[in-house]
């Protein structure tokens, strides 16, 4: 099967779970709008998680390669211990914490954390249960291992609840046990990307890539979810450490005032689309859509928005793993990035430029402002783009040009991270070689785009962007006029000369 010839430009992440593992369904959720699929290594077997890499692998490639993966690894997750029966909270309760394994009671209960009274200190949250029960640190009793804390938000405390402490001086190890070994095993599978979870700083996301290479793989491209407000004080370190970035607005919206939650979507979405690395917006997207066929008004607005923002993706979570309408919600979402994404307003290019431009970076900006005046003198074309690595796709799409982007690549590995990048439509072309000249790569990416159905009848215009053979000492751009091409192809069928051809144009 060739390019779906009419995608979305923001990308849709689906998390994969009982709902959504067999072929019928995954094959239906790619023919609706799904990119990249995610796995969660929170939940499942090795082996079952081999079984559906495997799937989505076989399904992808029937699809020339437009499902990349991203396996998402769980992080330290603090958690309350075992009580002896579940029990309520009042607001102005007094409890003991400790993270000492104890059989928990209405006074005293455990929690996960070793070096909780080290960590935590008077005034300090501890939140149980997605922010439901939220306990204030009022003194420590350090002869017992227990904080003492005030309940100042009511509710039930049970097994095995998450908890979230947003003190951003927990010393954690964002690389588990558990994590080593889920590592380990993604570096034999070698998806695209690994989500890595609890990034606090720069080193917690080299502390993943330095995982990854022990076990042999230096080739996946590692996502820092910032979930913590120690992670937005370390913001710009993590951008540039890591490949990409996902807005985890669950623990986010624990951590932090849920009022607070948009303006740090807004501006790590920003920041990102700036410093040209992808950027996910995730969690609680079409929630009601687990239940629900249709989505809530609100839901559909805050996609919306996430697209108006300039998000290279949008993802579901629950909705496409565990719920009841796994192929509908990404009908749902893909038609809420369609409608968004014809109301977007012009970006100024030069607000997203680097501060230190260099050439290819500079050829990507012109692609933009050629793409904006075929725009105003009512042009129809595309924007073909030949890279090796992905960068110049990337460095084009963070503009947000007019035109939707095709990229050829020699590499199947590209083709699929790409999948991931706003505007990008990839296609593996391995007979695109250094040895062609310059013309004869636009020509031939010309020609493919035709026969896969990538360009149609009604585009007249093309701009093409390819490295020189000499890489890093230049970037070559063309701009062709689809129609005035027909004439030197008829005229080479007819056994004519390229000069006759000429001749007739002029």
């Amino acid at each position: 099967m060739g390019l779906v010839t009419d995608p979305c430009h923001t990308k849709i992440v689906c998390t994969l779970g009982p709902a959504s593992s067999s072929d019928e369904v995954l094959e239906q959720m790619i023919q609706s709008g799904m990119d990249v699929v995610r796995l969660n290594f929170s939940h499942g077997e090795h082996s079952a998680h081999k079984e559906l890499f495997d799937r989505v692998r076989r399904l992808s490639k029937k699809y020339n390669d437009q499902v990349g993966i991203l396996c998402d690894i769980q992080g330290p997750k603090i958690r309350t211990g075992k009580m002896e029966e579940p029990f309520f909270i009042n607001k102005g309760d007094k409890i003991r914490v400790t993270p000492d394994t104890i059989l928990g009671t209405k006074d005293r209960i455990s929690i996960s954390y070793a070096n909780m009274l080290t960590d935590l200190h008077k005034d300090d949250i501890i939140f149980i249960n997605d922010g439901i029960v939220k306990l204030v640190v009022v003194d420590k009793d350090e002869a017992a291992n227990d904080l003492i804390c005030e309940c100042h938000a009511a509710g039930n405390i049970s097994n095995n609840k998450g908890c979230n402490m947003p003190s951003g001086k927990l010393s954690v190890n964002v690389v588990t046990p558990k994590d080593d070994k889920d590592l380990e095993f993604i570096a034999t599978l070698n998806p695209e990307y690994v989500a890595a979870s609890f990034v606090g700083t720069g080193a917690d996301v080299r502390k993943v890539r330095a995982t990854l290479d022990k076990y042999g793989n230096s080739d996946i491209k590692i996502i820092a979810k910032i979930e913590r407000p120690v992670a937005l004080d370390n913001l710009d370190e993590i951008i540039e450490e890591s490949d990409a970035l996902m807005v985890a607005r669950g623990d986010m919206g624990v951590e932090l005032d849920a009022w607070d939650v948009p303006k740090w979507q807004k501006e790590m979405v920003r920041r990102c689309n700036k410093e040209t690395k992808p950027v996910i917006v995730a969690t609680q997207m079409l929630e009601s859509m687990t239940e629900n066929s249709r989505p809530t008004r609100a839901e559909a607005s805050d996609v919306y928005n996430a697209v108006i923002d300039g998000a290279d993706a949008v993802m579901l979570s629950g909705e496409s793993s565990v719920g009841k309408y796994p192929i509908e919600a990404v009908r749902v979402m893909n038609e809420i990035v369609r409608v968004a994404q014809g109301n977007m307003p012009d970006r100024d290019p030069k607000a997203y430029d680097s501060a230190e431009k260099n050439l290819t970076e500079t050829i990507c900006h012109a692609s933009c402002t050629i793409a904006h005046e075929f725009k105003e003198v009512n042009f129809s074309g595309k924007i073909i783009v030949i890279t090796n690595k992905g960068r110049a796709a990337r460095l084009i799409s963070k503009y947000r040009p007019d035109l939707p982007i095709l990229a050829f690549s020699d590499s199947e590995r590209v083709v699929r991270e790409l999948n991931l990048v706003w505007g990008v439509r990839a296609h593996h072309f391995p007979d695109i070689v250094d040895d062609l000249g310059l013309e004869e790569k636009a020509m031939a990416a010309i020609k493919t785009a035709k026969e896969i159905g990538y360009l149609s009848a009604l585009d007249d215009k093309v701009c093409v962007i390819s490295a020189s053979r000499y890489i890093g000492a230049g970037v070559f751009t063309g701009v062709y006029d689809l129609n005035a091409l027909k004439v030197y192809e008829n005229a080479t069928k007819k056994g004519g000369r390229i000069g006759s051809a000429r001749a007739s144009m002029i």
